[in-house]
């Protein structure tokens, strides 16, 4: 009996640490169940809009209960832990709901502490969230919030513009391989004379699509590889049907590409931190 209490004791502490995952998987984690899907869809939406608008980065954690933990405490452990805002600019915000606990708060990092003082996050609880959180409206306090912090941080910081020097590389690897499989596909093309006029016609034409090709990245080196490989296998006689083959092909290939479009486009937080700053309250 001794060991057994031994044994809850030790362990009660764990079981009653509140629970967040290790890396959130959007803008919205509501572990409380009090927003809805499409309510969920809608505040996601906006918050991704205005990282790309602005850079700065607001993610919202909403959980039953702090089960005994401390609600700055905790708050700042969850900023920390899902490096909410950039790196190098520190620009992110939590807002950490409880319902059972009826308290919240709004986390900030170091850079946008001059646009969030403590005494404004305080004034955008208490008068804009609070009052619908008392009425149970969670959906419509953190929408209305969340317009304010836009409102307030909006022009902190220029959105990061990619450099136009980024994709170089990538580039000219890509036009590289254009180039050598174009080579090699002229090789084996013109590899023996065309006995006929219309053979050499039909040579011709591929060597003018295989050039147009050549000009263009990801899906010109697609169809050039089949390109290439109806030719290896071209056999005397069956050339021209090889030749329709290869064009199906290339329908597959465009799919393959059109679905590596659309992916999500939310990527956690950008490895920033934050300095304490921020406001707590209740309803």
């Amino acid at each position: 009996m001794l060991v057994r209490l031994a044994f809850l004791l030790f362990f009660l502490p764990y079981c009653l640490v509140a629970q967040y995952p290790a890396v959130p998987q959007n803008y919205v984690t509501d572990l409380a169940g009090v927003l809805s899907a499409k309510q969920q869809a809608l505040l996601n939406e906006k918050l991704s809009a205005f990282e790309k608008s602005s850079s700065n980065q607001i993610f919202v954690y909403i959980a039953p209960s702090l089960n005994g933990n401390n609600l700055e405490g905790f708050s700042q452990e969850i900023f920390h832990n899902w490096k909410i805002g950039s790196q190098k600019n520190d620009n992110g915000v939590l807002i950490a709901v409880f319902v059972t606990d009826h308290k919240f708060r709004i986390q900030t990092g170091y850079g946008l502490e001059g646009s969030l003082p403590d005494l404004l996050t305080k004034k955008i609880q208490d008068e804009t969230m609070r009052p619908y959180f008392k009425q149970n409206d969670f959906y419509t306090g953190l929408d209305k919030g969340v317009s304010e912090l836009i409102y307030y941080t909006a022009h902190a910081y220029e959105p990061e513009e990619e450099s136009p020097y980024k994709y170089i590389g990538s580039w000219l690897l890509g036009y590289t391989v254009n180039v050598l499989l174009m080579v090699l596909f002229s090789v084996l093309l013109f590899k023996k004379k065309p006995a006929r006029k219309r053979t050499a016609l039909v040579k011709g034409i591929l060597f003018g699509i295989a050039l147009l090709l050549t000009l263009i990245p990801c899906m010109g080196a697609v169809l050039l590889f089949f390109m290439l490989f109806f030719v290896i296998n071209f056999k005397k006689g069956s050339g021209s049907s090889s030749y329709y083959s290869g064009s199906s092909y290339s329908g597959g290939g465009d799919s393959g590409y059109s679905s590596y479009d659309s992916g999500s486009d939310f990527s956690g937080g950008g490895g920033g931190d934050s300095g304490g700053g921020g406001s707590s309250s209740d309803w």
